[in-house]
């Protein structure tokens, strides 16, 4: 007998039992029914997140119409030391001087479809990747970036120094201080409006480092922006205009490129992060 409902399946011709899915389930939505085999215990509980469906020894369960053969198989996968991950953790740099190149669409392609499986909390996967991938878009981004601070008014209120000067300095063809002449950014957002969402700042945060890992690993430069941030602040309208992104919306944005730089070591620091052990 199979387990079916409209996004659960077990195929018990393969089921051995096992009970690894039914234990592994964080939100007890499983159970084991009277035949030994799993069954749902209660829909309403299901997260979607597919940890049944990994666990399975056999491949004997279907989430969503989607099967094992379409999975990535672990054991194929080979996975960096903890040496070379240490590594890249102590050498990594923030990178703001960037080539005057575009960085290969494919492989950008390949990183955004990769971060669908970044962490989400209660997995709501509600993130939006809002991508300018290269310097004709970045261009056009400028501009309207641009327009929406000389555009702005806010009463009698006068643009801060670090906002306006920096700004006026852009539009004359001056240096970018805002973007570091970066040939693409993407803004990764989080849906405010989702009930579901219980983490967006903290989802933001987890899907660019995700990005940053990615995206040095093939060969691209990277920067997180805070200046965004910053400069919504002060113009709130601003990621409306020129992204469609509400002033509402948790966000944070990357800076990427090719490097227009290479560091050669590390840095060398009198003090780390506070270690507490309890």
């Amino acid at each position: 007998m199979n387990e079916q409902t409209e996004f659960f399946k077990v195929d018990g011709a393969k089921c051995v039992k096992c009970g690894f899915c039914v234990r592994d389930c964080a939100f007890k939505a499983l159970k084991t029914g009277d035949d030994g085999r799993p069954a749902l215990a209660d829909a309403a509980k299901c997260m979607r997140c597919q940890h049944c469906f990994a666990v399975c020894p056999v491949g004997a369960i279907s989430i969503d119409g989607h099967t094992a053969a379409e999975a990535p198989v672990l054991r194929d996968l080979a996975l960096p030391s903890a040496e070379s991950v240490e590594n890249w953790l102590s050498v990594r740099r923030s990178i703001r001087r960037f080539a005057d190149a575009d960085v290969p669409r494919d492989k950008l392609d390949r990183i955004l479809r990769s971060l669908g499986n970044v962490p989400t909390g209660c997995n709501a996967r509600s993130l939006t990747f809002t991508c300018y991938p290269d310097r004709e878009s970045m261009d056009r981004f400028r501009a309207s970036f641009i327009h929406a601070i000389e555009s702005h008014r806010d009463g009698t209120k006068l643009l801060p120094r670090w906002l306006a000067v920096p700004a006026i300095r852009m539009r004359k063809g001056g240096e970018d201080l805002f973007f570091r002449g970066a040939s693409g950014m993407v803004i990764i957002s989080s849906d405010e409006t989702n009930a579901e969402v219980t983490t967006p700042r903290e989802d933001v945060a987890a899907a660019c480092a995700y990005f940053e890992m990615l995206a040095q690993a093939n060969g691209f430069a990277t920067c997180w922006c805070g200046f965004l941030k910053l400069v919504q602040e002060a113009v709130p309208e601003l990621l409306e205009v020129t992204s469609g992104i509400r002033r509402t919306t948790p966000f944070y944005a990357m800076l990427f490129g090719m490097p227009g730089i290479r560091y050669q070591r590390g840095v060398v620091r009198e003090s780390y992060a506070k270690v507490d052990y309890r």
